[in-house]
């Protein structure tokens, strides 16, 4: 199983390392990444909250600071959280480990519940579970990817719903319905009461979701080699966060290697 695993990760690096060698001849190409369709004309939805009005800065390089200025609070504010979870999934593998009673038992319990792993019996195989999945993701990658979903900040999503990474729901009423949609589909684009909330529950997203097991995968085997977890590693395991896959890693990598600078 870690022979699989491994084989796995040294695919996704070389896949990775193919892509960075092509960066120099994507720099002049322009990736067309569509914005989330607009909501439907019927449905009338007052702004939860005041945004700055992206839209209206013209210099592109003081509204990309102006953007990156105005998430990255939640950003270092929700990874902090995840940390401090952490610590205490960690602290519970050390007392059962050595036979102790585990100190913050509740607070424990609730991580699991959170991370969808509450069903399990606490034992150190739920703790290995739960130390893949309660982890930070870096900030730049956060950054990058809330710039490229909500079109810096400007798509209707954005502004309406405080929905900054295109995340739906699933229940009549829970967002915005998507002009786009079809008939027989009954997503809806999220709306969310803070930017907070937004950036948790996207956190939560890739944590927790299959689609992004890959991603947690990469961050677990560097976290066992005592590597950095960097934000050009863990981007391959976005593939299935949009349909254009491929292209979309590429255009994450570039907005990472473009916008170091703000980042």
């Amino acid at each position: 199983m870690r022979f699989g695993f491994v084989a796995r990760f040294i695919s996704a690096l070389a896949v990775l390392a193919i892509l960075v060698f092509l960066m120099p001849q994507l720099i002049g190409h322009q990736f067309s990444r569509p914005l989330p369709p607009e909501i439907a004309p019927k449905q009338q939805i007052e702004q939860v909250s005041t945004l700055p009005d992206f839209a209206a800065i013209s210099d592109i390089r003081v509204k990309k600071a102006a953007f990156f200025d105005f998430i990255k609070p939640g950003v270092i504010s929700a990874n902090n959280a995840i940390a401090a979870d952490r610590a205490i999934v960690l602290k519970a593998q050390q007392q059962l480990i050595a036979a102790q009673p585990i100190s913050e038992l509740s607070k424990l319990k609730q991580i699991a519940q959170y991370y969808r792993l509450g069903q399990q019996p606490i034992e150190l195989q739920l703790i290995a579970q739960l130390l893949i999945r309660v982890d930070t993701i870096p900030s730049d990658l956060i950054l990058v990817q809330a710039a490229n979903e909500s079109g810096w900040g400007t798509s209707r999503f954005a502004r309406l719903g405080l929905n900054f990474f295109g995340q739906w729901c699933f229940s009549k009423g829970c967002g915005l319905v998507p002009s786009s949609r079809n008939e027989s589909a009954n997503h809806e684009v999220e709306i969310f009461d803070s930017v907070d909330h937004s950036i948790a529950s996207y956190l939560r997203n890739l944590n927790t979701h299959a689609a992004y097991q890959h991603l947690r995968q990469i961050r677990a085997q560097l976290r066992a080699n005592d590597l950095k977890v960097e934000a050009q590693l863990l981007v391959v395991g976005l593939r299935n966060y949009s349909q254009r896959k491929d292209d979309y890693v590429i255009e994450l990598l570039q907005m990472l290697r473009h916008n170091k600078a703000y980042l």
